[in-house]
């Protein structure tokens, strides 16, 4: 049977350049937000939650502004940031690396959105621009982020060893965290906190979270293949 190839993608047209601006937009929301929480560590002190088991802080300035990249929110913003940046430079990034970081990155700012806002969000923002950092981090971008890739792709870019790739960052970021915590006495998170939760207790919280984001990047590979039978999207010809 004669197969006909797909055709090439049109560097320049109004889609195209619609999808580079939106992503535009989601970089500086993201590396935007970031920028604010480096802000944010120059002048507050970190707090120790009502009823944690541990006790450090990190002290306003240069200490809590250099820990703001161990924030799983900073990380997740961060991988959306950059490779929303780059998609905005050029729609085609075929290297597996920088597909491997985009479903990581969209899979973890969709856990960053669910998690805090059902699990970990407490106290309200103390100042605007706490309260600005936080609507932007955990609000806005879990929300616009999964949104612009569903609209623009781009497609058939997601295959299952991607998927499976994409895990080796959450759970490098869970081992240092976990490994570090002791040292320092401080854990970003309360469901982390193992002096009160126990390894245990913990571990049952990692477990579930990990589930939820495998499901996430799976969910991505499936949507993407549909999608782009759909023709929704910027579409590029399937990679390996």
């Amino acid at each position: 049977m004669r197969h006909t190839p797909a055709p090439a993608p049109r560097t320049r047209s109004p889609f195209t350049t619609a999808a580079r601006l939106a992503f535009s937009v989601a970089a500086a929301l993201s590396l935007g937000g970031n920028l604010l929480s480096l802000w944010i560590g120059s002048w507050k002190t970190s707090t120790v939650p009502a009823g944690a088991g541990y006790s450090g802080v990190l002290h306003a300035g240069w200490e809590h502004m250099l820990n703001q990249p161990t924030y799983f929110t900073f990380l997740s913003n961060f991988l959306v940031g950059i490779t929303s940046l780059l998609l905005a430079v050029r729609l085609d990034r075929p290297s597996t690396l920088f597909r491997v970081l985009r479903v990581t990155g969209v899979a973890c700012i969709v856990i960053t959105g669910v998690v805090f806002n059902l699990l970990l969000r407490d106290a309200a923002p103390e100042t605007a621009v706490e309260e600005l950092n936080d609507t932007v981090q955990h609000i806005v971008t879990p929300i616009l982020t999964p949104i612009l890739w569903a609209v623009f792709g781009p497609r058939r870019q997601i295959t299952w060893r991607v998927v499976g790739l994409s895990t080796v960052i959450p759970l490098a970021w869970l081992a240092f965290t976990l490994l570090r915590g002791p040292w320092i006495d401080w854990y970003p998170y309360t469901i982390l906190d193992v002096p009160r939760l126990g390894y245990g207790g913990v571990a049952v919280y990692i477990a579930a979270i990990l589930v939820f984001f495998v499901a996430v990047a799976a969910l991505l590979r499936v949507a993407d293949a549909l999608l782009a039978r759909a023709g929704v999207g910027v579409m590029f010809p399937p990679r390996p």
